[in-house]
């Protein structure tokens, strides 16, 4: 019990555990396999933008233009496949269009040192304006069939999507935990002053960080286009940000940074699932989702808070 109490993402994994089972008994068939399935392929898009969000909420910043990036994306793949190019080629594209835009916040962040909040802010409108303006504000439709396989097709019997999924998310947790780049990603949030001192790049970390945030948005747009079959411009995406925002934090990543995994990020992904999902279930207003999620963020804030405190404390305590 020791051990598992040790265990970071101890508590959210309880909590979830508590509401699946509330949810489960509530209605018998929450918990069928069917069910389960189609909350991890409705989130799929949610679990891999959310990695990309784990890496910049741990260096102490914040991207607000996560669902712009994938609308412009998403859109941009559905003009690059009515001009008649081979799906591959269209997806390939547009991922390399969200690298672009992972590279554009990069440099603006860390090369030109403008603070996060106003540089994603600033792109948030930007990446959507032109998202809108090349669509001319009509949906994306009438995909080829061959593209419906990146986010419908199945290998073995098991969801594409998902497989996509499961391997950025080990993938991604691995980098994070066991070689240099993460390492240095976990230092700069913990302390930049230090980080630096230890010789640390900061502003290529942090660009690279950005850079990698693109290119998972832009896997996540392709995915989406093609699972939902259409694409329009202005609503693309358009609470993205914050619900993976929110996931991270849900999952135990700390606003301050340096602290927060993987693992703990996509259980807080799965967390919110299940409570839109059971809502659902039971028939309660979709409205009361929405304010679901304000009060579980508005709790992992304040969780953060304490901890945040409680560990100067503790250093201020060592340091007597």
């Amino acid at each position: 019990m020791k051990r598992i109490s040790n265990v970071h993402e101890a508590p959210i994994i309880f909590f979830t555990l508590v509401v699946g089972i509330l949810f489960a008994i509530i209605s018998p068939n929450f918990l069928q396999m069917g069910n389960v399935m189609q909350i991890l392929e409705q989130n799929i898009s949610t679990f891999i933008v959310a990695i990309g969000m784990t890496m910049v909420i741990l260096l102490g910043g914040i991207d607000l233009s996560v669902g712009s990036v994938l609308a412009l994306t998403a859109t941009s793949v559905g003009l690059f496949l009515s001009n008649g190019m081979p799906p591959w080629l269209a997806s390939l594209l547009g991922i390399a269009i969200g690298i672009a835009c992972g590279a554009f916040n990069g440099y603006f962040i860390a090369v030109m040192n403008i603070p996060d909040i106003i540089v994603t802010l600033a792109t948030m409108y930007i990446f959507r304006g032109l998202a809108v303006g090349i669509s001319g504000g009509t949906w994306m439709t009438n995909f080829p069939e061959p593209f419906q396989f990146y986010g419908q097709g199945h290998i073995l019997g098991i969801s594409f999507p998902l497989i996509v999924a499961v391997i950025l998310i080990i993938s991604f947790a691995f980098l994070l935990k066991f070689t240099r780049f993460g390492r240095r990603i976990y230092s700069i949030g913990g302390n930049k002053a230090a980080a630096k001192l230890a010789g640390i790049s900061l502003t290529k970390t942090k660009f690279m960080v950005y850079v990698y945030s693109g290119m998972l948005v832009g896997i996540a747009a392709v995915i989406f286009a093609s699972k939902v079959g259409s694409v329009q411009a202005s609503t693309a995406g358009n609470s993205l940000s914050f619900e993976v925002m929110a996931a991270v934090l849900i999952g135990g990543g700390s606003i301050f940074g340096g602290i927060g995994t993987i693992a703990g990020t996509m259980i807080g992904v799965l967390l919110m699932g299940l409570i839109k999902n059971g809502l659902v279930i039971v028939k309660v207003s979709p409205f009361w989702v929405d304010a679901t999620t304000g009060f579980l963020i508005i709790l992992a804030i304040v969780i953060n808070t304490l901890q945040y405190v409680r560990q100067n404390k503790r250093k201020e305590g060592d340091l007597i």
